[in-house]
């Protein structure tokens, strides 16, 4: 998109206007090019980037919290997605700021991959996509 709009003139059309050189012109374009990137990177909903802060747990921390019952075991999590039988691909326990997840990646039986969220503490499903 960016490149037809340069393909259609902007340049020499700023150019002209300001009575800018060559360098001039390319350098305005590419601030212009920043700050649009800049006021769409800031767009991006704070939901996304606070999945990056995600810790998932290792395989020690994953069965200390299970054996002091502070998350439901796998198999329940699993469980609780009532839909048509799921083939299981990934599964991890991920701490939350203020709670236990299991973050889970299925294969349909259409062979779609989805991705399903359940609250470790009970076992709720509480996001499917």
């Amino acid at each position: 998109m960016f490149r037809s709009f340069l393909k259609s003139g902007f340049k020499t059309r700023l150019q002209t206007a300001l009575a800018l050189p060559t360098v001039a012109a390319n350098l305005a374009v590419s601030i212009l090019a920043v700050s649009i990137a800049a006021v769409l990177i800031s767009a991006v909903p704070r939901t996304t980037m606070a999945a990056e802060t995600l810790h998932c747990l290792a395989g020690d921390e994953q069965r200390t919290a299970i054996a002091n019952n502070k998350a439901v075991p796998l198999a329940t999590a699993i469980h609780a997605l009532h839909r048509a039988p799921k083939d299981v691909i990934k599964a991890q326990l991920c701490q939350e700021p203020e709670r236990l997840i299991y973050k889970l990646t299925l294969l349909g039986r259409d062979g779609k991959v989805k991705r399903a969220t359940v609250d470790a503490t009970n076992g709720a499903v509480v996001g499917e996509r």
